[in-house]
């Protein structure tokens, strides 16, 4: 039973998912804005600067290394159990380990030992945000009615762009109290408590929410499965999450190359930005203020174009613009053009979000109800096994392919070819796959299905 019409557990669960979701984005986005801060507070002073701050982005790789366990732990749980008491575990370690960041020690008191913690934080974090997706964008789309689809779908994905343009926007802040020193001698603290904020939030909401009817028509025709993780391995259903898994490799590039390495551009010479960092961080906020658009954008476009031909023609467009796009990036930034750099920081956050406004109806689309957490949650996961390296791969084309182009202390070329590689596995992956635009997220008992019952 798929509902027909929005009611007050429908606006709940697409409330609980973006604010969800905001928090998952905020505390991955704050690693990744404060990061030369970070480096300051957590390595060898001795460390160069732009060296120092790349540990700390391999950290924010590592990390989201683990999201694909905490996939396979709550997308089966969610699968067995259900999708709202899964969120609940969820949401609650998810705000307590990230706010746990700012009770870290630091370089000057214990040396290196700072850094291993900040590490084990970030693996804790990133368990329980490899769950948060696996059964909340199930949940957000099993309440929405089919018309609603596509624009809900945008909606609750741009609760990550924003949660990062928020991020940005509280570490600016941040920075004009307190100034960079302050930042990194004690307010980098107050940044990471506040996470806790949207955790409050979304826990308050998920309590008062009931399990969506998809979940509770499963458990009604008994179609819960004995282990709907590792259904994802056995025929039929692998070649689906083989197709998934290239797909959301090159969507991690599209995804990287704004939250990661926008930031890293502007704040590194020969961006006039370096000395102004409030400045740098406008530019980036206001681009994924523009992130958060496009992925309402491209999802509600896709209810009406479909999700594989939007997503196709969006792949070409982006190869064709990513080189131009960031050379006007580094130019005005170089240039200390402000509206020049915040129009580039625009478009790179709308070609590279864009296509995200599909995914949490995409993949739900993709995989039965009786498996579908697990298949959200690990199909979305699984492109962190490539893509999760970008911040070793920009480095590494920096350093032996393109340093006299990115300039030595810059990285504004290397990062466009991250996202042309982006752009290619997008297009391959969608090009491989069915169209889903009039799936049923039901789930009927088949010949096969009464064969596997528990």
């Amino acid at each position: 039973m798929e509902p027909e019409k929005f009611g007050s557990q429908a606006v709940k669960a697409i409330v609980s998912q973006f604010v969800g979701f905001l928090l998952d984005s905020y505390d991955l986005t704050m690693i990744l804005t404060i990061a030369p801060q970070l480096a300051v507070v957590l390595l060898p002073p001795t460390s160069s600067s732009l060296l120092a701050t790349f540990t700390v982005i391999l950290t924010y790789s590592l990390t989201i290394i683990f999201r694909p366990l905490g996939s396979a732990i709550f997308g089966n749980l969610g699968d067995k159990i259900g999708r709202r008491a899964d969120l609940i575990i969820t949401v609650l370690g998810l705000g307590l380990v990230s706010a746990l960041t700012s009770a870290l020690p630091t370089y000057a008191s214990v040396g290196i030992l700072s850094f291993i913690l900040f590490v084990l934080i970030r693996i804790g974090v990133g368990i329980f945000a490899g769950g948060e997706y696996a059964a909340g964008h199930p949940f957000a789309m099993e309440w929405t009615p089919y018309k609603w689809r596509g624009l809900i779908s945008g909606l609750v994905q741009g609760g990550f762009s924003f949660g990062a343009a928020l991020a940005a926007a509280v570490e600016g802040a941040f920075i004009s109290i307190y100034g960079v020193t302050g930042v990194e001698q004690f307010a980098w603290r107050y940044i990471f408590l506040t996470t806790l904020i949207p955790a409050i939030i979304a826990l308050a909401i998920r309590l008062t929410m009931k399990e969506t009817p998809v979940f509770e028509d499963v458990k009604q025709k008994n179609l819960v499965r004995k282990t709907p993780f590792f259904d994802l391995f056995k025929m039929p259903y692998l070649k689906d999450f083989l197709q998934v898994m290239l797909y959301m490799t090159g969507m991690f590039f599209f995804a990287y190359s704004l939250f990661a390495f926008v930031p890293t551009i502007l704040k590194y010479p020969p961006s006039v930005f370096a000395s102004n960092q409030v400045e740098a961080n406008f530019i980036y906020t206001i681009g994924t203020f523009g992130a958060f658009a496009g992925a309402v954008f491209f999802g509600a476009l896709s209810q009406y174009v479909g999700r594989r031909r939007l997503t196709l023609i969006w792949a070409i467009l982006t190869f064709i613009i990513a080189i131009p796009i960031y050379y006007l990036l580094i130019s005005s930034a170089s240039l200390g053009n402000v509206a020049l750099a915040t129009l580039a920081s625009i478009v790179i956050g709308v070609i590279t979000q864009g296509p995200w406004g599909i995914i949490p109806i995409y993949l739900s689309e993709r995989f039965k109800a009786s498996m579908r957490a697990s298949g959200v949650g690990f199909g979305y996961s699984s492109g962190i096994f490539i893509g999760g390296w970008f911040s070793i791969y920009v480095p590494l084309m920096h350093q032996y392919l393109f340093k006299s182009i990115d300039t030595p202390t810059n990285v504004w070329f290397s990062t466009a070819v991250l996202l042309m590689i982006g752009a290619v596995l997008v297009g391959i992956g969608q090009y491989i796959g069915p169209e889903t635009l009039g799936t049923k997220l039901t789930e009927e008992v088949t010949a096969e299905r009464a064969t596997e019952r528990t």
